[in-house]
């Protein structure tokens, strides 16, 4: 078994495993795909080649072909379902102002607890309207395309959704994504519970795309980089 097939085993479920897991037919999985209410599969293996949802194809020698979900996205599966039970054509509409309205309160949440959002939010933590709304539709287009199940370790929740994505923005606000070298001590003391946080909120990412990836900038990297600074 290869090192991106046991990485792909370890972390996803395959289409059939994942509907399984989620207590639906296949082709019920396939439906709610197609018409955009749950997230489409992160990794795609097909013809020796690994389709990432953010770094694009790679060649994928011994790896096992299918599509690939993150289990977390069983929560959407669930929610969706019950979507289309209760509101019928207009599923897709509730889903997306549910997803964005709670997806603006946690970004609300992480401009307190994590770091200013300041095209977001005012000083008193007002929102801004364009600056939120810019916020909730690129996590709502990211959030269909299966990106949140690539690099987020929790995707079930918008809360966890947005922590994760918060956690990266303000750590490469204060590393310069991860390439400063010198930092202030107020800096250097904030930064490893951040980093810390950030590790626990971020997926390991496939070994094809790690080199590429924000968790080696922004924990490997960032780490040394304070190891040296200290």
């Amino acid at each position: 078994m290869s090192e991106l097939d046991r990485y792909l085993r370890d972390h996803y479920l395959d289409g059939a495993r994942f509907a399984a897991a989620c207590g639906i037919p296949v082709e019920t999985l396939q439906q709610l795909v197609d018409a955009r209410l749950v997230p489409a599969p992160s990794y795609v293996v097909e013809d020796g080649i690994l389709h990432s949802v953010v770094f694009g194809p790679f060649a994928a020698v011994d790896v096992t072909g299918g599509r690939y979900f993150h289990p977390g996205n069983a929560a959407w599966v669930a929610l969706a379902l019950r979507a289309r039970d209760e509101h019928g054509e207009q599923a897709g509409a509730w889903l997306e102002a549910r997803f964005r309205r709670r997806f603006a309160d946690a970004l609300a949440e992480c401009d307190r607890a994590i770091g200013r959002l300041p095209d977001a939010f005012t000083d008193a933590g007002a929102p801004i309207a364009d600056g939120l709304r810019a916020r909730t539709d690129a996590a709502w287009t990211h959030f269909r395309q299966g990106v949140f199940g690539l690099c987020v370790a929790d995707p079930s929740t918008e809360r966890s959704i947005a922590r994760k994505e918060v956690l990266q923005e303000v750590l490469a606000r204060l590393s310069d994504n991860g390439i400063r070298r010198e930092f202030d001590d107020d800096v250097r003391e904030r930064l490893p519970a951040l980093i810390d946080d950030y590790a626990r909120a971020a997926m390991p990412f496939a070994p094809v795309e790690y080199s590429r990836s924000s968790r080696k900038r922004l924990v490997e990297d960032l780490r040394a980089a304070l190891a040296v600074a200290a």
